[in-house]
């Protein structure tokens, strides 16, 4: 099934695109577009661009550009059918569909939906099977009710080595089953399940489809293998923004107006089966920066609630620290020593943890309990440690007013004076601005995008804009005067080669489409930069009519290409013996473009 261009270009009218983004990331006017801090990587100053009246978003700092639909696929981690579906619903707009032959190898992403689905069922199904006798009787035996194994889609993997592939292999290929994570191709003609013997808990992306699993060891036979292991991540499952019970939880997030955040299945499984449904865990690894800025989109106020135990300690002083650098308010529920939340609410039911939720701690409280209860707070260096750790804290909250507010209260509860606070804030903020302390380096992905940016030259980013937003006169100017090989990125040339092939139909060179087309990360970047950084883009030509901007663009062009020949001369010249024939050759030709190249610049300081 395909939905046709003419209901996409209508949602896609029907929807700003400032209001889909903003639900996922603060957005605030500058000039004619909007700005905020991208959704896609950790910065502290805000490089993202959206453009309201193209419809369009790109990021300076990591490259990322697109449209609704893009952002829609990447922050929801769906294919382009479920976005469009998404929006359309968001929008009120019915789809239809024109017809087209399913083709499973055009979309893996759909294909590895559909067998995290079926493999879901199928570990479902196991537990409730002869072989799943054990594994059942040991979630009964940890209350777990019939309705909450369904709910949850709680299954078992058996314990042969290949069962699942034997089950599956004759409908999905090796590589895919692979590249899903369910099989391991070990080689030497042998494939063995990911899974074996172990509790299964789906995990789902936050529209409710299964990305993959973790599972749970049943049997102690071989403590070599861990007590917990997780999918890999796949093209449709990322361990870093994928939140476990999200799904679940959405409305009673917003129905409560906080979220609570544990750290294991169980714990989260049985809190919601007790009735405690605004609740979520970070799914097979720590706290991340995504998971923080995907709460951010729900909810403002998050209640820690970890293992009492070192680890749990620890983990929750890491999710602090996310939490409050994202600019949420957090506070932590501090279980009795060798309680974890899955024990606490068996023991105590809804109403006693309620309660115990109703007391639960500020910041300040909760680091002073934790100082009080070791002896921290019985000397001068205890106390001085304390209010420096409180300091880091706050030196990390964005927001100047509640970093106003804590560091009053700081102050006035530890008889401390604020100016000797504030001094200590601006000494943690040199330490930080000298690389002094902990900060969350750029990812390879940002590195290199940023890297294949830079190849791509202003004038290229104008060429682009000009035959999209240009006169018909620019337009036939630049039709007559182009040459292709003038245009040094590949990825440019392909670009402007597809815009000028469609000149004459405007709706193929609309940003839905150029988006579209084009799906690499590169030339999402050109098109994003192109259409959007007016200030990079059309710098120093701002006053000049179209015309005289494309003259302009041809003549750098030129310029451009002439500037590289004479470089290419000039190390031939270098590398040549100054007796050769050829010597003579190369400086005729070299003075020849340098003639060029004056004339060239004369001409464009008169455009």
């Amino acid at each position: 099934m395909k939905i046709p261009q003419t209901k996409i270009d209508e949602i896609a009218s029907s929807i700003d695109i400032v209001d889909v983004i903003s639900a996922y990331t603060p957005l605030r006017k500058a000039g004619r577009s909007f700005m905020g801090r991208c959704p896609f990587h950790e910065e502290k100053t805000p490089s993202f661009s959206v453009s309201q009246e193209k419809g369009v978003y790109h990021c300076f700092g990591c490259g990322k550009s697109g449209n609704m639909f893009t952002f829609v696929m990447d922050t929801e981690n769906v294919n382009f059918f479920e976005a469009v579906k998404m929006l359309a619903e968001k929008a009120g707009i019915p789809i239809e569909f024109e017809n087209e032959p399913y083709d499973p190898d055009r979309n893996k992403i759909e294909l590895y939906y559909e067998v995290n689905a079926k493999a879901g069922r199928y570990y479902h199904d196991n537990l409730l099977s002869r072989d799943g006798a054990y594994a059942k009787e040991y979630l009964a035996n940890r209350g777990l009710k019939d309705e909450t194994l369904t709910k949850f889609g709680i299954g078992y993997s058996l314990r042969d080595k290949d069962a699942l592939y034997r089950t599956f292999g004759g409908d999905y290929s090796l590589e895919d089953l692979t590249e899903a994570g369910l099989v391991l191709n070990i080689g030497a003609n042998e494939v063995r399940d990911r899974f074996r013997g172990r509790l299964m808990f789906p995990i789902f992306n936050e529209s409710g489809k299964v990305v993959g699993f973790g599972g749970r060891r049943m049997y102690d036979e071989s403590t070599e293998e861990a007590k917990y292991i997780n999918s890999p991540e796949t093209k449709i499952y990322n361990k870093s923004k994928t939140l476990y019970g999200l799904n679940f939880a959405k409305g009673a997030i917003k129905q409560q107006g906080f979220v609570i955040l544990v750290e294991g299945y169980m714990d989260l499984i049985s809190l919601y089966q007790n009735g405690i449904e605004n609740v979520v865990a970070s799914s097979g690894t720590s706290l991340t920066q995504l998971h923080a800025k995907i709460i951010s989109r729900y909810t403002k106020e998050v209640v820690v609630v970890f293992d009492s135990d070192l680890a749990g300690q620890n983990a929750s002083r890491r999710a602090i620290e996310l939490l409050i650098e994202n600019d949420i308010s957090v506070s932590v529920l501090a279980l009795p020593p060798g309680d974890d939340p899955d024990t606490f609410i068996k023991k105590n039911g809804l109403d006693g943890f309620n309660r115990f939720l109703n007391r639960r701690l500020k910041i300040i409280d909760y680091i002073a309990e934790s100082y009080e209860v070791r002896g921290g707070l019985n000397s001068p260096e205890g106390k001085t440690e304390f209010v420096r750790e409180i300091i880091g804290l706050i030196t990390k909250m964005r927001d100047p007013i509640k970093r106003d507010f804590y560091i009053k209260d700081v102050a006035e509860r530890f008889g401390i004076y604020e100016s000797i606070i504030r001094k200590e804030l601006e000494s943690f903020k040199g330490l930080k601005s000298r690389g002094l302390t902990r900060e969350i380096s750029p990812e390879k992905s940002e590195r290199k995008s940023s890297e294949k940016a830079a190849k791509i030259s202003t004038v290229e980013l104008v060429l682009i804009r000009l035959l999209i937003d240009a006169d018909i006169r620019a337009k036939e100017l630049l039709m007559n005067g182009l040459e292709m090989d003038l245009i040094p990125n590949e990825n440019v040339r392909k670009i402007v080669n597809y815009i000028m092939m469609n000149l004459d139909s405007p709706e193929k060179i609309t940003h839905i489409v150029l988006f579209n087309e084009f799906q690499d990360e590169e030339s999402k970047d050109i098109i994003g930069k192109a259409l959007l950084d007016e200030n990079f883009v059309m710098q120093g030509s701002k006053n000049k009519n179209y015309v005289t901007e494309a003259q302009a663009i041809l003549s750098q062009l030129r310029l451009q290409s002439v500037r590289q020949r004479i470089k290419e001369i000039e190390a031939k010249i270098k590398s040549s013996n100054s007796y050769s024939p050829e010597i003579l050759e190369l400086l005729t030709a070299q003075q020849s473009l340098k003639n060029e190249q004056l004339e060239l610049e004369r001409s464009l300081k008169t455009l």
